[in-house]
């Protein structure tokens, strides 16, 4: 079963999003991605993986894919593909290296945040179901909650003052920062 499954409909169409946390210790990045391009071509769905220390929440990934889908469907993307235009949009960053370096798996990554985009609820589940079993994630939702020992990370990762804390808590704090990229280009 997916954490959260959530229905959108937009200029892209109708889409379903599907985030899910886990662990697993991550020795080979590039064998890790391949076979997630594998599972995704099986179920026709765009997934990508995320060091979930510098997520915060699973509002953050649906909002990101939201304003992903959105930037696609009206040619005001920053990437040709879904998957690493998601990674731009979930990092606030139009810089595909940069947004690789602070929200993407590095060798040794354990706590990981999923996200699934599919155009029904069944492929968006099948493909969640078989990316925790190919890749041996165990599933661990609590690993998406933003923790105080969270706040300091997704400060650094985001570039977030401390005194906004005082504004704002640092989920809004990062949706913010990923709407301001709609402004950017």
């Amino acid at each position: 079963m997916v954490l959260g499954m959530f229905e959108l409909r937009g200029a892209y169409g109708k889409r379903v999003v599907g985030v899910v946390g886990g662990k697993a210790r991550v020795d080979d990045v590039d064998e890790f991605l391949r076979k997630l391009a594998t599972i995704d071509k099986e179920n026709r769905t765009t997934s990508q993986v995320f060091e979930a220390s510098s997520i915060a929440g699973k509002e953050h990934l649906v909002h990101a894919a939201r304003l992903a889908l959105i930037a696609q469907a009206t040619k005001k993307n920053f990437a040709s593909s879904l998957h690493i235009e998601l990674f731009c949009w979930v990092a606030a960053e139009r810089q595909i290296a940069r947004a690789f370096e602070k929200v993407g798996l590095h060798k040794g990554s354990k706590d990981l945040a999923i996200l699934t985009l599919g155009d029904s609820r069944a492929r968006v589940k099948q493909a969640s179901v078989n990316i925790r079993r190919d890749l041996g994630i165990k599933r661990d939702d609590d690993v998406l909650d933003v923790t105080r020992e969270k706040v300091s990370k997704l400060r650094k990762v985001f570039s977030i003052p401390k005194d906004e804390l005082k504004i704002a808590p640092i989920q809004k704090l990062v949706l913010e920062q990923i709407a301001l990229l709609t402004l950017e280009k």
